[in-house]
């Protein structure tokens, strides 16, 4: 067993890549009158309407 203590920056990177292989994700940690409020910016962000300095990709659920 190995257990270590980490904070900081180094903490957070962990606990973001541990959230990605629980399929956890950012928005998801948001309460709910929050995720209200931003709507439509997450809307936005989803259909790509937002530029940005970087690729985005998007990952849309399979249709059945």
């Amino acid at each position: 067993k190995h257990i270590e203590v980490i904070d900081g920056m180094a903490a957070r990177v962990i606990q973001h890549e541990y959230d990605h292989i629980e399929g956890v994700l950012f928005i998801d940690k948001i309460a709910s009158l929050t995720k209200r409020l931003i709507k439509k910016k997450l809307e936005n962000i989803s259909k790509g309407l937002v530029s940005t300095d970087y690729k985005m990709k998007f990952y849309l659920p399979k249709k059945r």
